[in-house]
């Protein structure tokens, strides 16, 4: 299991339940995303870049958000992995098919439906885990 500098606010998932991500994604998952879903599926931290709140999805709700809503017609090249708390989603963006690219972090507001909805939070993934739990 990962150790991060935040605690771990719910059970981890297991290797199924990130299969199922997977394929319901279309793709696989960056390493370190998985392994923050194995160190707490879902949880809620401070972030001292903007929007200085991170509630991640547990798995579920990714799923649900992949499946039962139109996010990735209008957004697809993002995968929703979390919220600010209000009305915006936090979500991984893939820019290209390579794997070994790690996805950029940005912020969606779900209020709107196009491309100008969508602001760079972080320039990586790892950047952006580097924020969690501080204020």
């Amino acid at each position: 299991m990962m150790k991060l500098p935040f605690e771990a606010q719910e059970d981890p998932v297991d290797d199924d339940e990130l299969k199922q991500l997977e394929e319901t994604a279309g793709q696989t998952l960056p390493v370190l995303y998985k392994a923050l879903l194995k160190y707490s599926n879902g949880g809620e931290w401070s972030l001292d870049i903007s929007p200085y709140l991170f509630h991640m999805f547990n798995v579920d709700t990714v799923i649900g958000n992949l499946t039962g809503t139109d996010f990735t017609e209008v957004f697809p090249n993002c995968l929703p992995i979390g919220g600010d708390g209000m009305s915006e989603y936090i979500a991984l963006l893939y820019e290209t098919d390579d794997e070994d690219e790690e996805p950029k972090v940005v912020a969606i507001d779900a209020m709107e439906e196009s491309a100008s909805a969508i602001y760079l939070v972080s320039p990586s993934l790892s950047d952006f885990v580097s924020h969690i739990g501080k204020e």
